[in-house]
C-alpha cells in the first residue's frame, strides 16, 4: 500500500466499536514481535489536557537528548501527528510500509470474526515504529479511559499521569457513559486502570476530591508511590497572549501554551519528569526548561497573530469551552469575532452559552465532516446566545470573512476538524505579503 490507500485502510474500519478489551489487542502485538515489550514508557490518561501534558512532557525528554516516541490522539493537522519522534511525524513510506505488514494479520482477525479497531490499528503501528526505530523512551495518551484502552497493553509504566478527571458531556457513536461510567468516581476508576505495580503515578494539581480518592486509593492498592504538584510551589511571574512564565519547586521555565489550564498541566508534566530522578532518565533543569518551551500544540487557544489577536481553539465540549473562557477572561480578551462549527453529536449549545460573553459576533460555518451541523441548523443554535450570528457554510470563506470584518480579535473555536481547516486558511492570510 502507498500512503493514501493506508489512510484509506485505517480509517474504513471500525473506530472504537464495542468489542473493548486487550486480549486482541495483545494477540495482534505478538504477530508483530511485542514491541510493547521494548521501551520504557510513560502513560498518560485524564478527561482534559493528555495531549499537552504528554507533548510537555515528550518535548523536555527529546531536549535532554533521549530518543523520544509521542503517540497522540486525535491529530489536528495530519495524521502522521499521531506518531512522532524527537518531534518528527512518522514518514509516509515508513506507515505504508508498516501498515502493509500489519494489514494481512489484520484481515486474520477480521476473518475469525474477531476485527481490530482503528484506535488499536493506529496504537499498534505506533508501538512497532518507536521499537523498531529504537526509541529510548515514549509516551502515551490514552485514547479513550484507560483501563480496556488499547494503551494499556503496555508493561507498567515509569509513571502513570493521571490529568484532570471530569465528565466528558460528548455523546458520540459508542456510548461514553457505559465504559466509562456517570460518576467521576467510576470515571477515575477506569483512567486508573494504567496504574500498575512498579510505577509512580503522578495527578493533576487541582484534582475533584472525588477523583482523587479514587487515585489515591488504586496507587496504595498497587503500591505505588502517589506525587501531587505543590500548588505551594508553584508561582506565575508573567502571562500573556504568547504564554506563561512560570517558577515551579524552583526552577523557572516558558510555557508557550496560553492560558490558566495550561500552567496546572505544566505542572503535572514537571512532577512526571522529577519522578525519574533517579533512574536513567533524570534530566537537568535546563533539559526541561529547553523542552517545555519548545512545546508546540496546535489549536490549544494557538495565538496566530498577536496584535489584534487571532486564536484557534478546539473547546467542543463544556469541558474545554470552560478552559477557553478562563483564557480569555485571564487575558482580558472581549469583543471577539468568532469562527465556529461543531459537530451533532457534540454538547454544543453549553459550549456556545459560555463562549458568547466574549464575542461581538459569531460566523457559522459547516464542519468538513459527514457529521457536522449544516451552517443553517448550527445558526439557530448560536442566535439562541448571540444576537449577530453570519450564517457562511464555506469554512474557509467563514475565515476570510472574519479577518476582513472583525473590529478586534478573532476566535476559531469549535470542532477540531473546524480548526483542521482553517488553521491553513488563516496562517495564509496572515503571512506577509
Amino acid at each position: 500500500m502507498d500512503y493514501p490507500e493506508t489512510l484509506a485502510w485505517i480509517h474504513s474500519t471500525e473506530r472504537f466499536g464495542s468489542r473493548l478489551g486487550l486480549d486482541r489487542m495483545r494477540r495482534l502485538l505478538h504477530r508483530l514481535g511485542d514491541p510493547q515489550e521494548k521501551v520504557p514508557f510513560l502513560h498518560v490518561a485524564g478527561t482534559n489536557g493528555k495531549g499537552s501534558t504528554t507533548t510537555m512532557i515528550a518535548s523536555a525528554l527529546t531536549a535532554g537528548g533521549f530518543r523520544t516516541g509521542r503517540f497522540i490522539s486525535p491529530y489536528i493537522l495530519e495524521f502522521r501527528e499521531r506518531m512522532e519522534i524527537d518531534g518528527e511525524m512518522i514518514p509516509r513510506e515508513r506507515l505504508a510500509a508498516l501498515a502493509t505488514r500489519l494489514r494481512p494479520i489484520a484481515e486474520e482477525f477480521k476473518a475469525a470474526g474477531n476485527p481490530p479497531t482503528e484506535f488499536e490499528l493506529v496504537t499498534a503501528l505506533g508501538l512497532t515504529w518507536f521499537a523498531e526505530e529504537g526509541c529510548d523512551i515514549a509516551v502515551l495518551e490514552v485514547g479513550l479511559g484507560g483501563r480496556l484502552d488499547a494503551t494499556n497493553v503496555i508493561p507498567a509504566p515509569l509513571v502513570a499521569v493521571i490529568t484532570r478527571i471530569d465528565y466528558d458531556h460528548t455523546a458520540i457513536d459508542y456510548d461514553h457513559t457505559a465504559i466509562l461510567g456517570d460518576t467521576l468516581a467510576a470515571i477515575a476508576g477506569e483512567k486508573c486502570g494504567i496504574i500498575k505495580p512498579g510505577s509512580t503515578v503522578v495527578c493533576y494539581p487541582d484534582q475533584s476530591p472525588e477523583a482523587l480518592e479514587v487515585i489515591r486509593r488504586r496507587a496504595a492498592e498497587e503500591g505505588d508511590p502517589l506525587r501531587l504538584p505543590d500548588r505551594g510551589q508553584l508561582a506565575v511571574l508573567a502571562s500573556d497572549l504568547t504564554g506563561s512564565r512560570i517558577r515551579y519547586r524552583g526552577q523557572e521555565v516558558f510555557l508557550p501554551l496560553a492560558g490558566p489550564h495550561q500552567i496546572l498541566n505544566a505542572a503535572t508534566a514537571m512532577e512526571a519528569l522529577n519522578a525519574l530522578s533517579g533512574s536513567r532518565f533524570a534530566l537537568p533543569p535546563a533539559a526541561v526548561a529547553a523542552g517545555i518551551a519548545a512545546a508546540r500544540f496546535p489549536a490549544r487557544l494557538e495565538l496566530l497573530r498577536q496584535a489584534p489577536p487571532v486564536l484557534l481553539d478546539g473547546a467542543h465540549n463544556p469541558n474545554g469551552g470552560q478552559a477557553l473562557c478562563r483564557a480569555l477572561e485571564a487575558l482580558g480578551l472581549h469583543g471577539l469575532t468568532a469562527v465556529v462549527g461543531m459537530l451533532r453529536d457534540k454538547d454544543c449549545l453549553p459550549v456556545l452559552r459560555q463562549i458568547a460573553p466574549y464575542c461581538r459576533r459569531m460566523i457559522v460555518t459547516t464542519v468538513p465532516n459527514p457529521r457536522s451541523y449544516t451552517a443553517g441548523e448550527f445558526a439557530a443554535l448560536a442566535r439562541q446566545v448571540c444576537s449577530d450570528v453570519t450564517v457562511c457554510p464555506d469554512c474557509g470563506e467563514a475565515a476570510r470573512l472574519a479577518l476582513q470584518t472583525a473590529e478586534g480579535g478573532v476566535l476559531a473555536f469549535g470542532s477540531l476538524y473546524l480548526a483542521s481547516a482553517v488553521r491553513p486558511v488563516l496562517l495564509g492570510l496572515l503571512a506577509p505579503q
